[in-house]
Parts: C-alpha cells; structure tokens; sequence
C-alpha cells in the first residue's frame, strides 16, 4: 500500500465525521445565506475527491466462513472503493441541503419585504427613537407541571402614533428586518440597538390606542436578556 493510498483509506472516516457534524447546521436559521453557500461548496469539494476515489473495475476478494460445526469459508469479492462512492453521495445531499436552505432564507426575506420603501428596508424601525414612548420589559406567566411560573421573554416597545403609521404595516417592516437577520446570520454590528436581531426574536405588534406596542420575545433565556438588554438603550441612549 502506498503512502498515497494509506491516507486516501483514512479520509472516509474523517469526513463521514465531518458530514455528520455539518448535518446539524443545514437547517435554515442555523446559517446565514452567505455561510450556507459556502458550506455548500466545501460539501461539494469533498463529493469530488471522493468521486475521483471511485473505480468501478477495482476489486478485492475475502474468504468469509460460516461459523460453529460445519463450518464453510466462501470466497467474497467486493468493490473496495465503494465506500467513497457512498461518501461522494452523502456529501452531495448535504451541499444540496445547505443550497435549499440558503435559497428558503433569500425568498423569506424577498417576500417579507416586497412594497416597502428602500429605508424601511434599510432602517430599523427601533432607529426612530423618538417616536419611541417607552420600554418594558416583557414577561410571560407559563405552566410547569401543575404551577404557574413567570418568565422574563423579552421586551415591549411602544411607538408613538404618527402620520400614516398602523399596526399592519409596522409589523411589516418588523417582518422584514426579522428575514432580513436571518439571511445574514443575525450579525448586524451597525445594528447593535436593534431588538430583531438575536436569533430566535419572534415579534408581533398591535395597537394601545394612541400608539403602537412591538412585543419582542424568544424562547432562548439568553436571546430574551439580549432583546431586553436592547430595548433599555433605545430609551437610555438618547
């Protein structure tokens, strides 16, 4: 066995581990789009050095016998590059993974932000902290077993009523900057104020009467803390 041969037989192994390990991060929200496509290229770079392992005519024979009395050892032929043809395969679907995730997190916020204005797009809503009222922080009673317990979920921001502005449509704009975070992997350093931004922030928003409450929550503890922790500069910081 050549030295290039010995570390060719060690590959499956490494990268069947790796495959595994990338299984978990193909979902959509696991990755920003930019991270999926790359993923999916480097899925793809290990299916063809697989593939290239392949050869169809290759072969290797055992004997296998049977065991206990009357014993019997039969000849076995087999392919012995047949496991890289699996792991060629194995790579392709996680690429293939990854490219459908990428493509499910592009078309949520196409859809999401289809008919607003370049700066609602662009701008946070939490940027227009005068028309911000107030912060509070939100908590939410829930069940455990047969007793209630309250738990700190994230925070409510109250918007001002202003010209033109109703709940549908700033839930809208709520809707796309939470698509818009996904795709990028929930990294926006220029957004650093900005409640939508931990992974995982759900919001909905809905009228008080005289101005609009934006309910931000996560199920996460930490995303929640985060969420609140935000919400306090939008007030504290002007």
């Amino acid at each position: 066995m050549t030295s290039k041969t010995a570390a060719l037989s060690i590959l499956p192994l490494a990268w069947a581990l790796s495959a595994c390990a990338h299984a978990a991060g193909t979902q959509p929200h696991e990755m920003s789009v930019a991270e999926h496509e790359q993923a999916a290229i480097q899925e793809d770079t290990q299916a063809a050095q697989h593939a290239a392992q392949v050869d169809p005519s290759a072969k290797e024979t055992q004997e296998r016998c049977t065991p206990g009395k009357g014993r019997v050892c039969w000849t076995v032929t087999s392919n012995p590059t047949a496991g890289h043809q699996d792991q060629a395969a194995q790579h392709s679907e996680l690429a293939a993974q990854h490219r459908a995730a990428s493509t499910a997190l592009a078309d949520a916020e196409t859809r999401a932000c289809v008919g607003l204005s370049e700066e609602d797009r662009d701008t946070s809503p939490f940027a227009h902290r005068d028309d911000i009222s107030r912060v509070a922080q939100l908590k939410e009673e829930k069940v455990v077993g047969k007793s209630r317990a309250t738990s700190e979920t994230g925070a409510t921001i109250v918007f001002r009523a202003t010209p033109g502005l109703t709940a549908e449509w700033l839930q809208r704009i709520v809707d796309c900057h939470l698509a818009r975070n996904a795709a990028v992997g929930h990294d926006v350093p220029e957004m650093a104020y900005c409640p939508l931004v931990p992974r995982g922030a759900e919001a909905n928003v809905h009228s008080t009467g005289n101005g609009f409450a934006v309910d931000v929550r996560a199920k996460d503890a930490a995303a929640a803390a985060e969420i609140w922790r935000r919400a306090q500069l939008l007030t504290t910081s002007r």
